[in-house]
C-alpha cells in the first residue's frame, strides 16, 4: 500500500532515465549558501539536486534507472538562477532613439516618446519589436520578466522565448465617466485576447495616478483579484507624486482629504492637499501583496512604511530615472535599511540603454554606496533583487513552478556568467560576487529555461 501512496511517490520519484549535470567552481543558489566546486542536476524542466559536485553525483546513484544516463557540462565561471527583470515594456524595443535622447524634464521625455510612438502606430511593428526585446533579455541571462503590454500585437513577447513572468495589460487614459461606459468592457476584451495567446501568466497594470482618474483605481484591483491576477503600477516616479508630510502617519495627515469625493489625484493636488500618490491609491484600496510598483523614486518615509505594511515590492529602475529626468534617484539606502521588498527592472529601450538587468544592478550598487549604505551585505542583497526578489514581487517564488532560485524541485532556469572565480578565501568569494554585480553585464554565455538550453554562446559543446 505504501508504494501506491501519492505522498510516498512524490518523495520517492521514479528512477531517472536522463540527467544533465551543470558543474562550476561557484554556484549561487540564492536560497542557500554559495556552493564551491558545485553541480546542479537537471531532469526535464526541474532541478533534481544542487550541492557540491561529489555530493550530487553520490545522490544520483540512488536516483538513476539501471541504464540511466548522466551528461555533464562544466562551466568555469558562475552559475546563477535565471535573472528576473521586474519592470520592462518589451514592445518599445524599437524605440531606442527616444532612450538615446537628452531631456531637461520628465514632460520633455514624454513628448519625445509620444512623437515616436504615434509615428510607429502607422505600421504597428509591436510584435517584432517585443519579440526582439525578449530575445535580448534571454541572451543577457534573464529568464522571467514583468512585461507591460500596451498594444495587443505585443502580448506574446515572453511566450516567444519560453520565458516565465507576467504580461501585464496596461490601462491608461481613462476618465471616470468613460471608464464605466467603455473602459471596463475594453479591458475584459483585451484580457480575453491575452488568455488565448498561451501566455505564462496575465496581470493588469493601472498605469499611474496622473493618467487615470479615481474610478479605474478603485475597480482595477477588484477586477484583478476576482480574476486571480496580479497588478503592477508606475508609482512615485515623478515629482507631482510626492507628498508633503514625510514624518506624519497617513492616519493623521489624511484627515483633511480622505473622505472627500476626489475625481482624480490631480484634482486633490490642485486643491493643495499634501497627499502623495502612494497615500492616495492606498486610500482607494489599490495596494496589497499582489501588487508591485515600478520606480518608487519620490517615496518618502511614510510612503515606504505603507509599501512595507501592504506587502508591496518596488522595482528599481535607476538608469531609466536618469534618462526620463524623474528629478532624483530612488532612496535606495532607506529602502535597504528599512527592509522594503526590492527588485530591479530595466524599463524599456525608450528610456534605458539596454535590457540587461545587471547594468541596473551595477548602478543600484553605486547609488546605495553614494547614499551612505555601508553594510557589507550589499552584493548579496542586490543578487537577491535580480533573482528571487523579482520572483517574489510577481508571486512566483513559491510552489511547484517557483523561479529565481536553485533548489530541488524548482524550475530549471539557469544563467552562466563569464566572471573569473576566486574561492581560496572568504574575501576572494566576496570579491567574485561583487565583480558579478558590478561588472556582470554582457558576460552571460548560456541561458537555460525550464531545463532547455535556449542560448549558448560557445559555453557548451552540444555536438
Amino acid at each position: 500500500m505504501q508504494l501506491d501512496n501519492p505522498l510516498h511517490l512524490a518523495a520517492h520519484p521514479q528512477p531517472l532515465d536522463s540527467v544533465t549535470l551543470y558543474s562550476s567552481p561557484l554556484i549561487i543558489p540564492v536560497t542557500g549558501p554559495v556552493v564551491l566546486n558545485g553541480a546542479i542536476a537537471v531532469s526535464g524542466s526541474r532541478v533534481v539536486h544542487v550541492g557540491t559536485r561529489q555530493w550530487v553525483l553520490d545522490a544520483l546513484k540512488h536516483d538513476m534507472a539501471a541504464n540511466g544516463r548522466i551528461v555533464e557540462h562544466h562551466w568555469d565561471g558562475i552559475i546563477t538562477p535565471g535573472l528576473i527583470n521586474a519592470h520592462t515594456h518589451l514592445q518599445y524595443t524599437n524605440m531606442a532613439e527616444v532612450g538615446r535622447g537628452t531631456y531637461d524634464r520628465f514632460r520633455a521625455w514624454e513628448l519625445g516618446f509620444n512623437e515616436v510612438y504615434e509615428k510607429l502606430q502607422e505600421t504597428r511593428p509591436w510584435k517584432e519589436s517585443s519579440y526582439q526585446g525578449a530575445r535580448m533579455m534571454v541572451e543577457a541571462g534573464t529568464t522571467a520578466a514583468a512585461d507591460i503590454v500596451t498594444d495587443p500585437e505585443a502580448v506574446g513577447a515572453l511566450a516567444s522565448q519560453g520565458m516565465h513572468g507576467i504580461a501585464y495589460w496596461e490601462v491608461m487614459g481613462w476618465h471616470n465617466d468613460d471608464w464605466k461606459t467603455d473602459g471596463i468592457a475594453e479591458l475584459i476584451s483585451n484580457l480575453g485576447h491575452m488568455h488565448h495567446e498561451g501566455l505564462p501568466s496575465i496581470g493588469i497594470s493601472p498605469h499611474a495616478p496622473y493618467t487615470l482618474e479615481t474610478e479605474p483605481f478603485v475597480d482595477l484591483p477588484d477586477i484583478a483579484r476576482q480574476l486571480d491576477m496580479r497588478l503592477h503600477i508606475h508609482l512615485s516616479e515623478t515629482p507631482i507624486e510626492a507628498g508633503d508630510h514625510e514624518s506624519t502617519l497617513t492616519t493623521y495627515s489624511a484627515a483633511d482629504w480622505r473622505d472627500g469625493q476626489w475625481d482624480s489625484y490631480k484634482q486633490l493636488k490642485a486643491a493643495g492637499k499634501g497627499a502623495s500618490a502612494i497615500q492616495f491609491v492606498d486610500q482607494l484600496g489599490s495596494l496589497g501583496p499582489d501588487v508591485h510598483i515600478a520606480h518608487g523614486v519620490w517615496a518618502d518615509a511614510e510612503d515606504r512604511r505603507i509599501l512595507r505594511q501592504r506587502g508591496v515590492g518596488v522595482a528599481l529602475c535607476p538608469r531609466s530615472n536618469r534618462i526620463t529626468v524623474t528629478g532624483k534617484d530612488a532612496p535606495i539606502r532607506q529602502y535597504l535599511e528599512e527592509g522594503n521588498l526590492l527588485a530591479i527592472g530595466t524599463d524599456s529601450l525608450s528610456s534605458s540603454p539596454s535590457l540587461d538587468v545587471l547594468d541596473d544592478a551595477a548602478m543600484v550598487y553605486d547609488l546605495a554606496r553614494e547614499q551612505g549604505y555601508i553594510r557589507d551585505d550589499l552584493t548579496h542583497r542586490i543578487i537577491r533583487m535580480i533573482t528571487i526578489g523579482g520572483a517574489e514581487e510577481m508571486g512566483l517564488h513559491v510552489g511547484a513552478g517557483r523561479i529565481g532560485q536553485i533548489n530541488a524541485g524548482a524550475t530549471a532556469d539557469l544563467a552562466f556568467f563569464d566572471i573569473p572565480v576566486g574561492t581560496d578565501s572568504p574575501q576572494a568569494i566576496e570579491r567574485t560576487l561583487e565583480d558579478f554585480v558590478r561588472h556582470g553585464a554582457g558576460t552571460n554565455r548560456a541561458t537555460i529555461i525550464s531545463g532547455d538550453i535556449v542560448y549558448n554562446d560557445d559555453a557548451f559543446d552540444l555536438r
